[in-house]
């Protein structure tokens, strides 16, 4: 924490007050609780009884005890054997006990890795906030912690070589110590090493022991809302319709309806197929009607007995999205200078031409969301530059959306986080697919083509842009309430004597009585609602970004208040990062993640799984329903 209020020292009173109010830094007090209550009674120790009730109720709230495996907990160079695990599986209750103590063998280094719990794989998601160590006032006592996150197999030589993810310094202090860690890069924990790499023996003591080590945080389990949910709670005759048997491909393909997953192999009982007893009165059902569709000839079918004719524009009965559409009803489309054998161009509007007219003005790569709080100033030579700190919160890629499918590249991108039981059935299941924790904000980003894609499930760091580079932010302004015409668009008012009573600050007349048909005109300016709408402010300077603290300093004022979810992207009016900075900056990302697309494909290949297993048990109860 010392260098981090270093780099904070820049902020002044008012912004350090409220820094000290945040959520972020409220964790940091809660170890303090107990001492501060032996402090009331005279400073005495812990060797009589007395309640601890009120320390363990705020510490359990974020604990993750219940979402480690013990069993595969290992600790390199350790004296005894399994004590790194005991020290890790002590509960809040026995933290001040001196036994069992982890100590140190052939010298004073260890390296302990701890994994989730099994049953937790791509379907929960760890979000580290403190660690929790007690070591002691002696030499012993640990002195530097380098903290690597995601690292499978790792041992003392490539520890010392891998720049770690954070570096701490500890205390020499027998108190349980609580460590913060930078959230920004601890969103996505699914493994962590611990690498305590001296003591304060400065080589003179060649063993270093503690006697607890805890972990808090948030952990949020993936699709586990939908499997309470109850999708049918009578049978609904609409759902349990005839179906075409499956030995007619040549009537199934004409169905209104496209089949569900898994209903070729497997088909939901329904009231054709259902075993009847023969002592009830046997019902006769129809067969179904055909689609209006079957009956109608295909377009193909017309011209098939014609010869083929040379023509310049596809012949499709209505444009897709490589040709591009209109967005009139079918009644109204203007036919007459469109047909196939008009022999004119591709027309000029739709998708097609729209992209390619922006495509000049569309950013080459995707942006992040970032939450405003609040503004400072820095020196740059001896100018002094008003900012802005924005701060990123656990920014991951959801989603791509591609040309071919969605009709433009665009980036989908999540902040923050959300709890399950305060998102949607749909939406669960949709983060459920992607293998991505429900996230509190959802944004697009437009790209100019395929390269812009980035890998899912990836997470975007401050460095994502270059100190120096111009970026567009765009977010909503404060909003104002109602306000009259005199604030809201700048009118003068009404006199304010001279027989003008109680009308000082109306806006006067809004229509003309005679020829524009006695009514108020459309846009007229009004009272009412003023501010809360999207602003767009260009060409800010990325004055400074810090992966460590999760910041990007923009120069200048941003819109909206301070906790304002704000979208920052590459400056469309001016250029974009160096191409080898871009290159590098998305290979990093890469290899953060070589593997998405794998946990993609299995995260999807979980959700299909769990889906399928939560339609037969809701057609399940149907059927029992209709039984009864």
């Amino acid at each position: 924490m010392k260098h981090s209020q270093q780099r904070w020292s820049h902020f002044n009173s008012s912004n350090r007050s409220r820094l000290r109010s945040s959520p972020i830094l409220d964790s940091q007090r809660l170890m303090s609780h107990c001492h501060d209550e032996h402090a009331g009674h005279g400073g005495h120790d812990h060797d009589h009884d007395h309640d601890h009730s009120d320390d363990i109720t705020p510490a359990l709230q974020s604990s993750l005890y219940q979402q480690i495996n013990f069993d595969d907990i290992t600790t390199l160079n350790e004296s005894r054997r399994d004590a790194g695990k005991a020290v890790v599986k002590k509960t809040w209750a026995e933290r001040l006990s001196a036994e069992p103590e982890l100590e140190s063998d052939a010298d004073e280094q260890l390296l302990m890795t701890v994994p989730p719990d099994k049953a937790d794989s791509f379907a929960a998601q760890v979000k580290l906030h403190s660690i929790l160590l007690r070591t002691s006032p002696s030499p012993s006592a640990p002195k530097t912690l380098h903290l690597h996150v995601n690292r499978d197999n790792l041992d003392f030589s490539a520890a010392e070589d891998l720049e770690p993810v954070q570096k701490i310094e500890l205390s020499q202090t027998s108190d349980v110590q609580e460590i913060a860690v930078k959230r920004a890069l601890f969103g996505k924990v699914q493994r962590l090493v611990l690498f305590f790499v001296d003591n304060f023996g400065d080589g003179d003591e060649p063993v270093s022991r503690m006697s607890y080590v805890g972990f808090k945080g948030e952990w949020t389990r993936l699709g586990k809302a939908p499997t309470t949910i109850l999708y049918e709670a009578a049978a609904q005759p609409g759902d349990h319709k005839a179906k075409l048997p499956s030995s007619s491909p040549e009537l199934s393909r004409f169905d209104d309806q496209p089949p569900q997953l898994g209903e070729l192999e497997n088909p939901p009982p329904s009231i054709s197929n259902r075993p009847t007893n023969p002592t009830t009165t046997k019902r006769t059902i129809m067969p179904p009607r055909l689609s209006s569709r079957a009956a109608l000839p295909r377009p193909s079918a017309l011209f098939a007995s014609q010869t083929r004719r040379r023509v310049l524009l596809p012949l499709v009965p209505q444009r897709s999205i490589q040709y591009g559409w209109s967005t009139a009803p079918p009644r109204s489309k203007h036919r007459r200078f469109n047909q196939p054998n008009s022999g004119l161009p591709a027309p000029t509007t739709g998708p097609a031409a729209a992209l390619k007219r922006r495509e000049k003005t569309t950013p080459l790569r995707a942006g992040v969301l970032a939450t405003k709080k609040g503004m400072t100033s820095t020196f740059i030579g001896k100018t002094r530059v008003p900012c802005t700190v924005l701060q990123l919160d656990q920014v991951q890629v959801v989603a791509n959306k591609t040309r071919e499918k969605h009709g433009y590249w665009a980036v989908q991108i999540g902040s923050g986080s959300r709890q399950p039981r305060n998102a949607t059935s749909p939406m669960l299941g949709y983060y459920e697919a992607k293998g991505v924790a429900p996230k509190g904000e959802l944004a697009e980003f437009m790209v100019r083509g395929e390269e812009g894609l980035l890998p899912v499930g990836s997470q975007l760091l401050p460095d994502w842009f270059q100190p120096g580079q111009a970026v567009d932010v765009r977010a909503r302004s404060r909003g104002m309430g109602f306000a009259g015409g005199m604030k809201r668009h700048g009118f003068a008012g009404q006199g304010a004597s001279h027989g003008n009573s109680r009308n000082h600050r109306t806006i006067g007349t809004t229509g003309p009585s005679q020829g524009s048909g006695s009514r108020v005109l459309p846009g007229k300016k009004m009272p009412g609602r003023m501010g809360n709408e999207w602003v767009t402010v260009q060409n800010l300077k990325v004055i400074k970004t810090d992966n460590e603290l999760g910041i990007v300093l923009v120069s200048g004022a941003v819109p909206g208040p301070k906790g304002r979810v704000v979208k920052l992207q590459d400056a469309k009016k001016r250029k974009a990062p160096a191409l080898p900075y871009r290159e590098r900056a998305l290979k990093d990302l890469r290899d953060r993640y070589p593997d998405a697309d794998a946990q993609l494909e299995a995260a999807r290949q979980r959700h299909l799984e769990m889906k399928e297993g939560r339609r037969g048990a809701s057609s399940k109860e149907a059927a029992a329903a209709a039984a009864l």
